[in-house]
């Protein structure tokens, strides 16, 4: 049973990728999962137009000022970045479970493949990574809201984890 105070949650994941998730599909199946009172919003925002006469920090600096329109001072910026710090899913479940609580909004916000510029990870709460490993691209929001549903099939004593 949840000891949490319930109120209507919502979850940005702002991603920036040049073409449409390939695992829509799935992540779509992730986001029906969980609860009513959970609302998943993903976001993709195009990648900036990569030219040999626009270097890397140009196209970062651009793609950093579209996600940060989408950001109010209000929501919980968690920055995915492959040096962030990584937790495992008790904490990520715990991290829920305290947002859940406090009415807090989170946005998780992937880069594109130059990842994120130093301005959204400066301005984030917590730069988090899912893994030491590298995965491509259009995995990782699938990755993040299957964490998600997993984090709330615990707080909900669901078997799911097992």
């Amino acid at each position: 049973m949840l000891d949490l105070i319930i109120q209507s949650m919502k979850v940005k994941i702002v991603t920036v990728a040049g073409k449409k998730n390939q695992f829509h599909e799935e992540i779509d199946r992730y986001i029906k999962m969980l609860p009513s009172f959970v609302k998943v919003e993903l976001i993709t925002l195009p990648l900036s137009k990569r030219s040999k006469q626009q270097n890397v920090l140009m196209n970062l600096k651009e793609e950093s000022n579209k996600i940060l329109n989408l950001i109010d001072r209000s929501d919980y910026l968690v920055a995915m970045d492959e040096k962030g710090k990584q937790i495992n899913t008790i904490q990520f479940s715990q991290w829920l479970r305290k947002w859940m609580n406090e009415g807090t909004q989170p946005v998780f916000v992937i880069g594109g493949p130059d990842g994120l510029d130093l301005s959204i990870k400066d301005s984030a709460k917590f730069n988090l990574s899912l893994s030491s490993m590298t995965y491509p691209h259009s995995m990782v929001p699938l990755i993040l809201i299957e964490q998600l549903y997993r984090a709330w099939s615990i707080l909900d004593g669901q078997p799911y984890h097992r």
